[in-house]
């Protein structure tokens, strides 16, 4: 056989196209290692472990006490945080105050380190005390350990001054020379009534407590009233009953004539007899509380003024008084326990005002409720959207409750309480086992206990809720709707 140098040429060809061929399938057999025939750095791989560590050790408001069982979290972004959305990572501090995070919890989407270097936002809380901070920059691709410390301030609303005129329909009579709560029992039963001024001044000392006193009542005027403003229902002219018509109607056996007429109060006269309206408008006084007798005619909770609405009756929109006056109606044959819940009402109608009524039956999903219907859901009505769940409860129903007053049940129910007292933080991520022993009875009484329990859990705190625009302090409504109103707009 002759070559030619054209088959040199041809063969010359047809060996780097086997060379070629050989290093691809070579290539493509052994796709994990570099041409080198080395492994790949996997440096550049999603998989990577970070030897980064966060180290956050969080203060009180002092900057001497560790804080255990703070709640900090994880953002990427400011934005992330402010809304709760989003979070990288939760923990609690330990018994030292501290919380450790790896580089890979932060990481926990295992993208390049490249794309995760940066600054991490933080939320640190439990429950009035809190922060918000940032972190330096974290490179997840040097740095082995950051160390931060965090100091805690108090996120309690400021204090309120709500000033009170207090009236005392608790005549002196003659010739006992004692005051009516002295001389009356109810009939078939044997405890004796309340000095209302005693109350008075436990009232005043519980709703700052249960407020976490960011509400200070201060009395300002004392009444002992002479002039009753009672009158009975079928009376067509409405005439006011006096100290003696009172005393002969209490004195009957079975009080039949205040139970079978029925009385009702003559809102408007009080109020301008004592001057009330003037002293609200002048701002000398913000409400107004009448201790009264049984069937003295009251409600447990009304309001004057100009745009007054219902605070567990119907409103009074007197054009005697522009700015808007509570009155509390409170009998002090009754205990601490029943004034509070008359104001526990007031509370729940105002935060109707502010939210809406509930409105559960036509609800089908968590996210339809608003947040007060939330915090009102106790387990029959929070069934239907997490079975065997609470929230907290309304006056009448504990979070375990069966039926009304159900305040001593001792059935035990997971219960997402300890949610409220971090508002607006409400992350739904811890129910606990609550019963009648998480509000007790002091002085004998699971009502008392409820009642305490219920009003303490009612938000008190700084700003305004990122998703629903009302303030994060409910007193503020209660104590003095408009004002909070013209805040919540402010702000």
């Amino acid at each position: 056989m002759y070559i030619t140098n054209k088959s040199i040429g041809s063969l010359f060809n047809y060996f780097l196209i086997g060379v070629f061929l050989s290093s691809c399938l070579f290539s493509c057999g052994n796709s994990s290692n570099t041409p080198s025939g080395q492994p790949k750095d996997d440096s550049s791989e999603t998989d990577r472990v970070s030897e980064l560590e966060l180290n956050v050790t969080v203060f009180d408001t002092t900057g001497k006490g560790k804080v255990e069982g703070a709640t900090i979290e994880v953002y990427s972004s400011a934005e992330d945080r402010n809304i709760g959305k989003n979070i990288i990572s939760s923990k609690k501090t330990d018994a030292k105050g501290i919380v450790r995070f790896t580089g890979n919890e932060l990481n926990k989407n295992n993208q390049v380190f490249e794309k995760i270097n940066g600054v991490y936002y933080l939320n640190i809380f439990k429950h009035n005390l809190r922060q918000q901070a940032e972190t330096e920059f974290l490179d997840f691709t040097k740095e082995k350990k950051v160390d931060q410390s965090i100091y805690l301030e108090n996120a309690n609303a400021e204090t309120i001054t709500v000033k009170v005129a207090v009236v005392y329909e608790n005549p002196v009579l003659l010739p006992q020379n004692k005051r009516l709560h002295e001389l009356f029992i109810t009939p078939g039963y044997s405890f004796k009534w309340n000095d209302p001024a005693e109350l008075s001044k436990n009232y005043e000392k519980a709703l700052e407590e249960v407020s976490g006193y960011t509400v200070d009542y201060q009395i300002v005027k004392e009444i002992d009233a002479e002039r009753l403003f009672t009158y009975l229902k079928n009376d067509p002219r409405k005439r006011l009953l006096s100290v003696e018509e009172v005393v002969k109607y209490l004195g009957e056996e079975n009080w039949d004539t205040f139970k079978k007429t029925g009385t009702s109060y003559d809102y408007n006269a009080m109020v301008t007899h004592y001057g009330f309206d003037k002293m609200r408008d002048k701002g000398e006084i913000h409400e107004v509380w009448v201790w009264t007798f049984p069937y003295g005619g009251m409600w447990e909770s009304h309001m004057m003024g100009k745009d007054a609405f219902w605070i567990n009756s119907p409103p009074n929109e007197n054009p005697s008084c522009t700015e808007l006056l509570s009155i509390m109606g409170l009998n002090y044959e009754r205990d601490l326990a029943c004034a509070l819940e008359s104001y526990g009402h007031r509370f729940e109608s105002t935060m109707m005002q502010v939210y809406g009524w509930w409105d559960y039956d036509n609800k089908t999903s968590l996210s339809q409720l608003s947040t007060w219907e939330k915090y009102s859901a106790y387990g029959l009505r929070y069934e239907k959207f997490e079975k065997g769940k609470a929230q907290v409860g309304n006056v009448h129903f504990p979070p375990n409750g069966q039926q009304d007053y159900d305040f001593g049940n001792e059935t035990h129910i997971l219960s997402y309480v300890d949610d409220w007292l971090n508002y607006p933080y409400l992350r739904g991520n811890e129910a606990r086992s609550v019963n009648r022993t998480e509000w007790g009875n002091p002085q004998g009484s699971w009502q008392l206990g409820w009642m305490k329990y219920y009003l303490s859990h009612m938000p008190r705190y700084k700003g305004i809720h990122p998703n629903d625009g009302k303030l994060n302090n409910w007193w503020h409504y209660v104590v003095d709707y408009n004002d909070a109103i013209k805040q919540q707009t402010l702000d």
